[in-house]
């Protein structure tokens, strides 16, 4: 096993944080986010008066979303090395991980969109700006799968020397359960399960930045020991 692609993609996962951050928040400015109870007329000024920063933002988010990919394979590849020949988690985490992919990729298309003519109505703009942040911030489930299956192959790891610490694996499991507040902000426009408000939107979002950074450590010392455990073979 190419112990140095497995570093590659884990670093991309750190890549990912570097340039959304400076993409989605520094440039396009959209943290805090707009609040949906915002009517039409204000949605479009923020479109109007930042349309630079949001357009150029946005290319830097969207660069960032691609970055997960590999992020999301060197995890699956570190899953199979637990369950063995029949991977279901590793491989249902893969999946799942892949849909995440285009939950981050596609809102950064309808924003942009909406400030790819930011002189059209202002219900137009309004409607993008909306199903942007809804898939953004609503589709918790592929993101919950794919920590519930993270939590759960760990906690499975019956080697001699397991892959992950323990104490992972619900960790991941916790994740799982606090994105799901974000499939509640249909049902709000204030308060704390609004697409802007404190259970659906700022705890998900500091819990995942977290995951990214105790993932990546994970991951290099899972790496680690797996070309450990290749060179101690191969001797």
């Amino acid at each position: 096993m190419n112990s140095k692609s497995q570093l590659f993609c884990a670093w991309c996962g750190i890549g990912f944080l570097l340039l959304f951050t400076a993409g989605w928040w520094f440039l396009a400015r959209f943290l805090p986010p707009p609040a949906p109870s915002l009517d039409a007329a204000e949605v479009a000024a923020i479109y109007q008066q930042h349309t630079g920063g949001i357009r150029f933002g946005l290319v830097l988010a969207m660069i960032a979303a691609a970055l997960t990919a590999p992020w999301v394979a060197v995890i699956a590849i570190q899953l199979r090395r637990i369950e063995g020949n029949t991977p279901a988690l590793a491989y249902t985490m893969l999946v799942a991980g892949a849909v995440g992919v285009l939950v981050l990729l596609l809102p950064t298309l309808l924003w942009t969109t909406a400030a790819f003519r930011p002189e059209r109505g202002a219900d137009l703009v309004m409607l993008l700006n909306d199903l942007g942040w809804l898939l953004f911030v609503m589709t918790f489930s592929p993101f919950f799968i794919q920590n519930l299956v993270i939590g759960l192959a760990i906690l499975g790891d019956k080697g001699a020397e397991p892959v992950f610490p323990r104490w992972l694996g619900y960790f991941n499991i916790w994740v799982a359960i606090l994105f799901v507040p974000g499939g509640l902000v249909t049902f709000f426009k204030t308060g704390p399960f609004a697409w802007n408000g404190l259970l659906a939107f700022w705890l998900p979002l500091v819990v995942f930045f977290i995951w990214f950074l105790i993932m990546f450590a994970a991951l290099l010392s899972a790496i680690r020991q797996q070309s450990g455990t290749t060179a101690s073979s191969a001797v």
